[in-house]
């Protein structure tokens, strides 16, 4: 039977050099990432997933980066060292999907073996198509134990394993164990900073790997094949293993998975697995200290008492860009006063992706402009010299796109997933203190703005209802009919696209990137408060509840005037 060798089938979707989307074989897509733009397997997931096993590979074999020194070594070569061949080479038999050492599974978890208990369809191992943490709402269809019989080809589930792996959601499993846990970064916001092609973005997110990591962080290729056996012992008692650095973690076997091939006329599909739960992992699934997962953003607890910060999520009612602080330095720093007065600040950590990749694009920099003045990359459009800039270092106007992605959950049941892009400007990369500074002035007049119009909202509702009774309605009443008028939804909406610009003018002119935002939040403010005056009405006691309503958001709209960063008062000073 084809084993389906990973290293050499072309499974990996990518983005090529010409905009075409094709697959390559991972070996391709290591040693000749520099001639596809990315990886986009359209599936927020699964692209992640395979991001990781990228940059877990790319750990091991170069047992690197030093530094973002050699990262940028890395960069202008335009590939890697001979040491990711030779590393391919060497573990190549562990790269099979199929055959006695499949990659990243259970090579004894065969349902006719262990019991029938342990089969499940292929759709255990899918967010979306039939997983049990998948809402009614998200998925209509599928259900594990159920009457669907299709099948996926090896490419397909070679994407499923690692997704479900990355990103399987914890609860009831009575495999092994009763409730398996979540994978360790399941529900996290994981952090990507793009390059201008798949090398490129290689080097930027391959953040410094500790020589204390190069002896015991082995990811599941570079160990003996988990055996039935050896799960079993996880949970008698349960024993949770500790992740020895960046490339276990990236590759953990949060499942227990044998995906069980069918030899068919159209060839090899697989349509059943042996499926359980995995290895369970020591600590906080995000990791801590230096050991903390790189793509993940810390943000400290607001409870004083509680020290452990927590992932960054992504939510179901706000996008990114109202979190941007998550990306920068001291992100969302909580403080706190205790009863003598003293003051502590408790810091949020930055991905480390996005740190080295900054690092990274100095270091570029530093050099292009020691030897010539910076110039557009040769495979640079026209227009490279564009105000919008060029996610490359050696270019007149470098910037750094971010993504994020993740699922959306609520009570351990997923119903979305997301995938979001934002570009930091030049300036991110040049001074990123100063840099977070306008991002919060900015952030902080946005959310007041809102909460102006929440307010109006508020009052609004309160009038309508009060009308000319004498005595005020019921709190709750207020509350659902200011929550049926759209105002802070349609406001926020409006805001996304204006946001974006404003980063990247700040490259320019940050006094006029600060009042072409003032202008779009007055504008989306007043998009907002016109959907809660057609929920008021024309008539006489619409028009009065309007007028009555409407101070809490004509004030905080009055507070919208260019200001002074720190940074900008201190150089002023």
């Amino acid at each position: 039977m084809d084993t389906f060798p990973l290293l050499d089938r072309e499974w990996i979707p990518v983005i090529a050099g010409g905009g075409e989307r094709r697959h390559v074989s991972l070996r391709d897509s290591l040693l000749r990432a520099a001639e596809f733009r990315r990886i986009d397997a359209g599936h927020p997931l699964q692209t992640a997933a395979l991001y990781r096993l990228h940059l877990a590979v790319l750990h091991r074999a170069l047992k690197g980066p030093r530094d973002a020194e050699q990262g940028a070594d890395w960069y202008l070569a335009g590939h890697f060292p001979d040491d990711v061949a030779h590393y391919l080479d060497r573990y190549a038999d562990r790269f099979h999907l199929f055959g006695p050492q499949p990659f990243l599974q259970v090579k004894d978890l065969d349902p006719a073996l262990v019991g029938e208990n342990f089969r499940s369809h292929w759709t255990r191992l899918s967010a979306e198509e039939g997983s049990p943490n998948t809402t009614a709402l998200y998925n209509v269809e599928a259900r594990p134990g159920g009457d669907r019989s299709d099948a996926l080809t090896p490419a397909q589930a070679a994407l499923r394993l690692l997704e479900h792996q990355n990103f399987a959601l914890g609860g009831l499993i009575k495999r092994f164990t009763t409730s398996a846990r979540a994978a360790p970064v399941a529900t996290a916001g994981l952090f990507l900073a793009e390059g201008a092609n798949l090398h490129q973005t290689l080097c930027l997110n391959l953040v410094p790997y500790p020589q204390a990591m190069h002896g015991p962080d082995l990811p599941p290729w570079e160990e003996a094949p988990l055996t039935v056996a050896q799960i079993r012992a996880c949970y008698d008692p349960e024993q949770p293993r500790v992740a020895a650095g960046y490339a276990s973690r990236y590759t953990w076997p949060s499942r227990s998975v044998l995906l069980l091939p069918e030899e068919t006329p159209q060839g090899v599909v697989v349509r059943s697995i042996g499926f359980g739960a995995g290895v369970p992992l020591a600590g906080p699934g995000e990791g801590s200290g230096t050991g903390t997962d790189p793509m993940v953003s810390l943000r400290p607890s607001r409870d004083p008492k509680n020290e452990q910060p927590f992932p960054y999520k992504l939510r179901r009612e706000r996008l990114l860009w109202r979190d941007l602080n998550a990306l920068l330095p001291d992100p969302a720093a909580q403080v706190d006063e205790n009863r003598q007065g003293k003051v502590k600040v408790r810091p949020g950590t930055p991905p480390k992706t996005v740190s080295q990749a900054r690092a990274v694009m100095r270091a570029v920099a530093e050099r292009q402009r020691r030897v010539q003045p910076p110039v557009p990359f040769q495979d640079a459009p026209e227009d490279a010299w564009a105000e919008e800039g060029t996610p490359d270092a050696r270019a007149a106007h470098p910037v750094i796109p971010v993504v994020v992605f993740g699922q959306l959950t609520d009570q351990g049941k997923a119903f979305a997933m997301r995938q979001e892009t934002y570009t930091l400007p030049e300036a991110f990369i040049e001074n990123p203190e100063r840099f977070r500074d306008h991002v919060q002035a900015a952030l902080t007049d946005a959310s007041t703005v809102g909460e102006g119009l929440r307010r109006s909202v508020h009052l609004l509702a309160h009038a309508l209802l009060k009308k000319d009774a004498e005595r005020d309605p019921h709190p709750d009443d207020v509350k659902k009919l200011a929550n049926q008028i759209p105002a802070e939804p349609t406001y926020w909406a409006g805001l996304d696209t204006p946001f974006r610009a404003y980063l990247l003018a700040l490259d320019a002119d940050p006094q006029a990137a600060l009042r072409d935002w003032h202008a779009a939040l007055r504008r989306a403010a007043l998009v907002g408060w016109h959907t809660a005056e057609e929920a008021a009405g024309m008539n006489a006691a619409g028009l009065r509840a309007v007028e009555k309503a409407q101070g809490p958001l004509l004030k905080a709209l009055n507070t919208l005037k260019p200001k002074e960063t720190p940074h900008d008062q201190a150089r002023g000073g």
